[in-house]
């Protein structure tokens, strides 16, 4: 607890400044709703050996607008690659690797900001002829890491299931997932 502390408040020895505020023992004992699956990607982090290849799928709860391609409550999948030789020029091309076996056929990076990550990008996909963000991505920072015991790099990437699955099916809006419409069910069965 007092490494993590020490990297909230001013950066311990990850060598950045932290996010300088205080840390509060009872306030990250709080239960919230889950926001992303980077929690099980730590719990990986904090039991596993020097290298290793994490993924997970979880339900994550965000305060968001509904529009075409957000909802409040989805499925997110996330995965980290845990190697002493792991590159961000890796991370792209297993990322690449994955979409083109989901049949994804283009993909492109952008760059990005997320605040676990350095350097961050954005992983695009053309959807009814127009980019699309299906996850964000990137090595996970020194202070997400080390506070666990880890001193390789971490690659990570998180995604929603529901996005990606509007890539795979050519569905223009995220509510057609969850809508009862049998004979497109029946041919998205039948197509995949």
């Amino acid at each position: 607890m007092e490494r993590i502390q020490r990297t909230h408040e001013d950066g311990w020895e990850t060598g950045s400044r932290g996010w300088r505020y205080q840390w509060s023992a009872e306030r990250a004992a709080q239960v919230v709703l889950r926001t992303h699956m980077t929690a099980s990607s730590i719990e990986a982090i904090a039991a596993t050996a020097p290298t290793a290849e994490v993924f997970s799928i979880g339900r994550v709860f965000r305060r968001e607008a509904v529009d075409y391609k957000h909802l409040p409550e989805f499925m997110q999948v996330d995965g980290i690659i845990i190697d002493e030789h792991a590159t961000f020029a890796a991370l792209l091309g297993t990322l690449a690797k994955f979409y083109e076996r989901m049949g994804i056929g283009e993909v492109a990076f952008k760059p990005d900001f997320f605040p676990y990550t350095e350097p961050s990008v954005g992983v695009q996909v053309k959807l009814g002829g127009k980019w699309f963000e299906l996850a964000g991505a990137g090595v996970f920072r020194p202070e997400v890491t080390r506070p666990f015991g880890c001193t390789v790099p971490v690659l990570a990437w998180g995604g929603g299931l529901e996005r990606l699955a509007m890539a795979v099916y050519n569905v223009a809006s995220i509510k057609e997932l969850y809508q009862s419409d049998l004979d497109w069910l029946k041919a998205a069965r039948l197509a995949s």
